[in-house]
């Protein structure tokens, strides 16, 4: 069977005629083929002819899971029983009419239909969209974590874009809450160099207390470590020493005390 034939003749039939009643919109092209939303790629077909078009995607194009996927989710009620077309589109049409009377009857769900927001409303709303709009556009600039100057942006988008990273870790780092964001440090204003970036040690300020000591020295009384063991933990600590030996180099390039 031609199948690209059938869908062919289908969507022309669309395009010749006016419905009335409950009626969907269909994507000629899918989406996930390409297609836009652009009125010459929308059809208006009934629910049946909905139904019909999706298993005739899937027949013109076997291997392509989005259109497996969406003809699935109309084909397959939740009870896994199959339905037809005619089923589909008496199913679409009750929904639509259920919707109707429930609204009729019960209002808008967000209580604002046929109601304005008073003007006082409006201006909370628009000065916090102004606001928001305001914080994106603030120039940040970004220093390596040896402090030399590295770059400027004219917004936070624009900064977390370039780190790739996201808005939110730019201003969060520019504020002081993060030491560092994708290896850079962030500030708001301008500064030839900035203190370097020191990582600070979780032990730092902190000591064992006398009942953790005295647990370590019970757990090691009359034992001693293996030979392999000493041999193995000298390896792992030899290449921890390495790496951050090498990972300060990178950070501090000018460093010429490394």
């Amino acid at each position: 069977m031609n199948y690209k034939k059938h869908y062919d003749m289908l969507i022309e039939r669309s395009r010749t005629r006016t419905l009335t009643g409950y009626v969907e919109k269909h994507h000629i092209i899918p989406k996930c083929l390409g297609g836009s939303d652009d009125k010459d790629n929308i059809a208006v077909l009934t629910p049946e002819e909905h139904f019909l078009a999706h298993q005739l995607l899937v027949k013109i194009y076997p291997n392509s899971p989005p259109l497996i996927n969406a003809a699935v989710i109309m084909t397959t009620h939740h009870t896994e029983s199959r339905a037809n077309n005619k089923l589909f589109g008496w199913l679409r049409r009750r929904a639509s009419e259920y919707r109707k009377e429930w609204l009729l009857e019960n209002g808008h769900p967000k209580g604002m239909l046929g109601k304005h927001h008073k003007l006082e409303n409006i201006n909370k709303i628009t000065s916090g969209i102004k606001q928001k709009a305001v914080e994106k556009r603030i120039e940040v600039y970004t220093y390596n974590l040896d402090g030399s100057f590295y770059k400027k942006y004219d917004s936070l988008i624009e900064c977390a874009q370039d780190l790739k990273t996201n808005a939110s870790n730019v201003k969060y780092t520019a504020e002081g809450n993060f030491g560092h964001c994708k290896q850079k440090q962030i500030r708001y204003e301008f500064f030839e160099n900035i203190e370097p970036y020191v990582k600070p040690s979780p032990l730092k300020g902190k000591k064992k207390t006398e009942e953790h000591k005295l647990n370590q020295s019970k757990a090691m009384k009359g034992r001693t470590r293996s030979d392999e063991w000493k041999a193995a933990h000298s390896n792992a600590m030899k290449k921890y020493h390495a790496k951050k030996r090498k990972q300060t180099k990178e950070n501090y390039p000018n460093d010429q005390t490394l």
